[in-house]
Protein backbone atom coordinates (compact mmCIF):
# COMPACT_ATOMS: atom_id res chain seq x y z
CA UNK A 1 0.00 0.00 0.00
CA UNK A 2 2.82 2.41 0.90
CA UNK A 3 4.53 1.67 -2.44
CA UNK A 4 1.27 2.56 -4.24
CA UNK A 5 0.96 5.83 -2.31
CA UNK A 6 4.63 6.67 -3.04
CA UNK A 7 4.18 5.85 -6.74
CA UNK A 8 1.00 7.92 -6.86
CA UNK A 9 2.71 10.85 -5.13
CA UNK A 10 5.67 10.70 -7.52
CA UNK A 11 3.29 10.57 -10.50
CA UNK A 12 1.34 13.61 -9.29
CA UNK A 13 4.61 15.37 -8.53
CA UNK A 14 5.86 14.87 -12.08
CA UNK A 15 2.60 16.09 -13.59
CA UNK A 16 2.46 19.22 -11.42
CA UNK A 17 6.11 20.03 -12.12
CA UNK A 18 5.47 19.97 -15.85
CA UNK A 19 2.59 22.43 -15.48
CA UNK A 20 4.40 24.74 -13.09
CA UNK A 21 7.71 24.73 -14.98
CA UNK A 22 5.92 25.96 -18.10
CA UNK A 23 4.53 28.91 -16.11
CA UNK A 24 7.63 30.33 -14.42
CA UNK A 25 7.75 34.12 -14.24
CA UNK A 26 10.51 35.83 -16.19
CA UNK A 27 12.52 37.78 -13.61
CA UNK A 28 15.10 40.32 -14.72
CA UNK A 29 17.98 40.66 -12.27
CA UNK A 30 16.84 40.73 -8.66
CA UNK A 31 13.46 42.30 -9.36
CA UNK A 32 10.43 40.46 -8.08
CA UNK A 33 7.97 39.85 -10.89
CA UNK A 34 4.36 40.62 -10.09
CA UNK A 35 1.85 38.16 -11.53
CA UNK A 36 0.18 39.50 -14.63
CA UNK A 37 -3.23 40.96 -13.91
CA UNK A 38 -5.89 38.63 -15.24
CA UNK A 39 -8.68 40.45 -17.00
CA UNK A 40 -12.05 39.79 -15.39
CA UNK A 41 -14.23 38.36 -18.12
CA UNK A 42 -16.35 35.28 -18.40
CA UNK A 43 -19.52 34.33 -16.59
CA UNK A 44 -20.36 35.32 -13.03
CA UNK A 45 -20.08 32.28 -10.76
CA UNK A 46 -20.74 32.10 -6.99
CA UNK A 47 -18.30 30.59 -4.55
CA UNK A 48 -18.74 27.10 -3.15
CA UNK A 49 -21.19 26.93 -0.27
CA UNK A 50 -20.32 26.00 3.30
CA UNK A 51 -22.93 23.26 3.04
CA UNK A 52 -21.12 21.64 0.10
CA UNK A 53 -17.73 21.97 1.78
CA UNK A 54 -19.13 20.27 4.88
CA UNK A 55 -20.62 17.52 2.71
CA UNK A 56 -17.27 16.93 1.03
CA UNK A 57 -15.32 16.95 4.28
CA UNK A 58 -17.72 14.52 5.96
CA UNK A 59 -18.54 12.17 3.10
CA UNK A 60 -15.89 12.17 0.37
CA UNK A 61 -14.27 8.73 0.21
CA UNK A 62 -12.03 9.21 -2.83
CA UNK A 63 -10.71 11.79 -5.25
CA UNK A 64 -9.79 11.01 -8.85
CA UNK A 65 -7.68 13.26 -11.07
CA UNK A 66 -7.52 13.22 -14.85
CA UNK A 67 -4.95 15.52 -16.43
CA UNK A 68 -5.52 17.04 -19.85
CA UNK A 69 -3.18 16.28 -22.73
CA UNK A 70 -1.55 13.49 -20.76
CA UNK A 71 -2.22 9.81 -20.44
CA UNK A 72 -2.27 9.98 -16.66
CA UNK A 73 -4.80 9.76 -13.86
CA UNK A 74 -4.56 9.60 -10.09
CA UNK A 75 -6.76 8.21 -7.33
CA UNK A 76 -6.67 9.29 -3.68
CA UNK A 77 -8.38 7.20 -0.98
CA UNK A 78 -6.49 8.05 2.24
CA UNK A 79 -8.79 10.14 4.47
CA UNK A 80 -6.06 12.56 5.58
CA UNK A 81 -4.99 13.22 1.98
CA UNK A 82 -8.63 13.73 0.95
CA UNK A 83 -9.24 16.21 3.77
CA UNK A 84 -6.05 18.11 2.95
CA UNK A 85 -7.00 18.22 -0.73
CA UNK A 86 -10.51 19.52 0.01
CA UNK A 87 -8.89 22.15 2.23
CA UNK A 88 -7.08 23.58 -0.80
CA UNK A 89 -10.39 25.18 -1.84
CA UNK A 90 -10.39 28.70 -0.39
CA UNK A 91 -14.00 29.05 0.76
CA UNK A 92 -13.29 32.70 1.66
CA UNK A 93 -12.13 33.59 -1.86
CA UNK A 94 -14.79 33.03 -4.50
CA UNK A 95 -13.66 33.79 -8.06
CA UNK A 96 -16.85 35.64 -9.06
CA UNK A 97 -15.74 35.45 -12.71
CA UNK A 98 -13.73 32.89 -14.62
CA UNK A 99 -11.15 34.67 -16.80
CA UNK A 100 -11.50 33.63 -20.44
CA UNK A 101 -7.74 33.23 -20.92
CA UNK A 102 -7.47 30.67 -18.09
CA UNK A 103 -7.65 27.04 -19.14
CA UNK A 104 -7.91 24.02 -16.82
CA UNK A 105 -5.01 21.60 -16.60
CA UNK A 106 -7.25 18.76 -15.52
CA UNK A 107 -10.31 17.68 -13.65
CA UNK A 108 -10.79 16.10 -10.28
CA UNK A 109 -13.78 14.16 -9.07
CA UNK A 110 -14.89 14.14 -5.46
CA UNK A 111 -16.64 10.81 -4.95
CA UNK A 112 -19.25 10.36 -2.25
CA UNK A 113 -21.47 7.40 -1.23
CA UNK A 114 -24.28 6.24 -3.53
CA UNK A 115 -22.35 7.21 -6.68
CA UNK A 116 -22.71 10.93 -5.91
CA UNK A 117 -19.87 12.86 -7.51
CA UNK A 118 -18.72 16.46 -7.91
CA UNK A 119 -16.60 17.36 -10.94
CA UNK A 120 -14.08 20.16 -10.54
CA UNK A 121 -11.85 21.76 -13.17
CA UNK A 122 -8.36 22.51 -11.83
CA UNK A 123 -6.66 25.72 -12.99
CA UNK A 124 -2.99 25.86 -12.08
CA UNK A 125 -0.79 28.27 -13.98
CA UNK A 126 1.10 31.34 -12.78
CA UNK A 127 -1.94 33.62 -13.18
CA UNK A 128 -4.81 31.16 -12.82
CA UNK A 129 -4.92 29.20 -9.57
CA UNK A 130 -8.44 28.17 -8.79
CA UNK A 131 -11.09 25.45 -8.94
CA UNK A 132 -14.39 25.45 -10.83
CA UNK A 133 -17.16 23.01 -9.90
CA UNK A 134 -19.12 22.06 -13.02
CA UNK A 135 -22.49 20.44 -13.60
CA UNK A 136 -23.31 17.49 -15.91
CA UNK A 137 -23.24 19.85 -18.90
CA UNK A 138 -19.83 21.26 -17.90
CA UNK A 139 -21.38 24.59 -16.91
CA UNK A 140 -19.69 26.34 -13.96
CA UNK A 141 -21.69 26.20 -10.73
CA UNK A 142 -19.07 27.29 -8.14
CA UNK A 143 -15.59 28.80 -8.45
CA UNK A 144 -13.04 29.46 -5.70
CA UNK A 145 -9.37 30.32 -5.55
CA UNK A 146 -6.81 27.84 -4.28
CA UNK A 147 -5.49 28.47 -0.79
CA UNK A 148 -1.86 29.52 -0.37
CA UNK A 149 -1.35 26.13 1.32
CA UNK A 150 -2.66 24.42 -1.83
CA UNK A 151 -0.45 26.49 -4.12
CA UNK A 152 2.58 25.79 -1.92
CA UNK A 153 1.72 22.10 -1.86
CA UNK A 154 1.76 21.96 -5.66
CA UNK A 155 4.96 24.02 -5.86
CA UNK A 156 6.73 21.80 -3.30
CA UNK A 157 5.47 18.71 -5.07
CA UNK A 158 6.87 20.06 -8.34
CA UNK A 159 10.28 20.66 -6.71
CA UNK A 160 10.30 17.08 -5.42
CA UNK A 161 9.45 15.81 -8.90
CA UNK A 162 12.35 17.73 -10.45
CA UNK A 163 14.71 16.23 -7.86
CA UNK A 164 13.34 12.74 -8.54
CA UNK A 165 13.78 13.14 -12.29
CA UNK A 166 17.37 14.39 -11.91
Amino acid sequence: MNKFILATSIGLTIIVSIFLSSCKPNNAGNQTAEPKKVEVTGPAVPGVTGELMSKLLNNCHSIDYIFKNMNFSLNMTEKDAILQNIGFIDINAPMQHIPAECKPIGRKFFKLPNAEEYSVDVYLTSNCRFYVFVDKDNKPIFANKMTEQGIQYYINTAKQARQTIQ
